[in-house]
């Protein structure tokens, strides 16, 4: 054999052996990752206000909201949660029955859908987002969480929960209507 052949056979080798052996705490996370499924409530919240009286309250304020899911964008516990006096798409004399996307609420004034709705962010007790791996969450599930009212980075008002998310209801919608995974 060549030195060169010798050479790349051992360096594959090598890398080989390290790649099967190794130490193992190098794949393993340091912290522990908390899931939705272990921070999701199993009885509902009581004394729950709507996302518009929330919107109200101050920075710092302990609250228990309630409201429907209308934005989750991310692997994490982390969406807007929409009033729930406000129909969804197919919900109600203002809204067509024929939408594919009710959750958008696109029936409705884009300015209207903003003003009753905010972010939410899970938090663990270490202030760390919360993963979204094993809640069965979707899109338009009437929620109660507790938490705690925090700012956004414009200024604007978030719940930041810690205390807890309640699924109260799925709704039933149109056969037409297919949530996205």
């Amino acid at each position: 054999m060549t030195p060169r052949l010798t050479l790349t056979l051992c360096l594959a080798l090598t890398l080989t052996l390290a790649a099967c052996g190794g130490d193992a705490t190098t794949d393993t996370p340091t912290t522990p990752t908390t899931t939705a499924a272990k921070v999701l409530l199993d009885k509902d919240l009581d004394g729950a206000v709507s996302v518009l009286d929330a919107k109200g309250m101050q920075e710092g304020d302990e609250v228990v909201v309630y409201g429907r899911i209308a934005d989750m964008p991310t692997e994490y516990v982390a969406f807007r949660v929409t009033d729930d006096e406000l129909d969804y798409c197919g919900r109600g004399t203002d809204c067509e029955g024929n939408c594919k996307t009710p959750w958008d609420y696109c029936c409705i004034q884009k300015e209207t859908v903003a003003a009753a709705s905010m972010p939410v962010e899970m938090r663990d007790a270490d202030g760390n987002p919360v993963k979204r791996a094993g809640a069965d969450l979707r899109l338009l599930d009437l929620v109660a969480m507790k938490g705690t009212i925090g700012k956004t980075e414009s200024g604007g008002p978030m719940l930041i929960v810690t205390g807890g998310l309640y699924k109260r209801e799925r709704p039933v919608v149109k056969e037409h209507v297919v949530f996205p995974e």
